[in-house]
């Protein structure tokens, strides 16, 4: 019985390594199918610099590699690696901002390659002309950027918030969901942009007094500057409170009012932190990163507290 037993046990085992190779030939083959194999000539016709449709400052350039098509984003030189699944149709393997891009070139009435389309709507145009964008810095003093200086809300999208500092006779962009932090220098008295990619840009303007109003970033994002009014000790004590958090209800935090701001203390680990007010509806925490937006309802109640961006908090009553 028990040589019968090691018989079949060793038969299985071949059995299930067979079928393992099997199916590992079959995967392999998918994958041989879903690549197509382009020409050399082919390849070549992809290469060039193609300008974005909506953007004129923004340029990407295609090389083709041994199986793939490199794309080098021209305004922070950036690479994307791009495979074909068509001798016109490319994918990443690797996703951006949450998801593969695809890729689509497109011929004129001459056969020539003229277009490539980002994600099915996002076109570009083959440049012939393309030269490398230069920028030269303005002379200027610290004491000019300081008017600058503030906090700025993005339109359409509350929870996000920029700060604009001067440091060493720079313009320091700081994004306050993440920290990061974008050196700027002035071109002219309203445009700044990046030394070290040329083509990030920023636009400010002024209202009717002659105060920065609003900076629009890389053509396309508008933030307004937001007024520094610390709050009322009664705005204060409306936000005092427990809140729970909405995607985990036994997690709590308790909200205490300090002179123009707030403390946050954890009670799940006990941990608290210090946040200054730029408005009376939004705290920040400088070395954290850590921002804070107060929600009210249509009552003018506070019921929520917005923290990081993304982690909501409601109001216990």
């Amino acid at each position: 019985m028990t040589a019968s037993f090691k018989k079949y046990s060793l038969s299985k085992h071949v059995w299930v390594l067979l079928l393992l190779m099997i199916q590992s030939f079959l995967f392999s083959m998918k994958l041989q199918a879903q690549t197509a194999q382009l020409s050399p000539a082919q390849w070549k016709a992809l290469e060039g610099v193609f300008q974005n449709g909506r953007n004129k400052e923004m340029y990407v350039q295609f090389t083709a590699k041994d199986d793939y098509l490199l794309a080098k984003l021209l305004w922070n030189n950036n690479e994307l690696k791009l495979y074909p699944e068509a001798p016109l149709e490319f994918t990443s393997k690797e996703e951006v901002e949450g998801g593969l891009v695809h890729m689509s070139f497109k011929k004129d009435s001459a056969g020539n390659i003229s277009q490539a389309v980002l994600n099915k709507d996002n076109v570009w145009n083959r440049s012939n002309d393309y030269k490398p964008v230069i920028k030269k810095e303005m002379q200027h003093t610290a004491a000019q950027l300081k008017p600058y200086e503030g906090v700025y809300r993005l339109q359409g999208k509350d929870e996000r918030f920029i700060q604009l500092t001067e440091k060493e006779n720079s313009l320091i962009l700081k994004q306050h969901w993440d920290a990061m932090e974008i050196k700027l220098s002035p071109e002219t008295e309203a445009d700044f942009f990046s030394k070290e990619t040329p083509l990030f840009t920023v636009s400010f303007t002024k209202d009717s007094t002659g105060n920065i109003a609003q900076v629009v970033v890389r053509k396309r994002d508008k933030w307004n500057k937001i007024k520094r009014t610390p709050p009322s000790g009664a705005e204060i004590k409306a936000i005092e409170g427990k809140y729970q958090f909405k995607d985990d209800p036994d997690s709590y935090i308790q909200v205490t009012g300090k002179k123009d701001g707030l403390v946050i203390k954890q009670l799940w680990d006990k941990k608290e932190i210090t946040l200054e007010s730029e408005s009376p509806v939004y705290f920040y925490n400088n070395e954290q990163s850590y921002p804070l937006q107060v929600i009210k309802n249509s009552n003018g109640e506070v019921t929520q507290l917005v923290i990081l961006g993304i982690d909501v908090f409601n109001k216990v009553k």
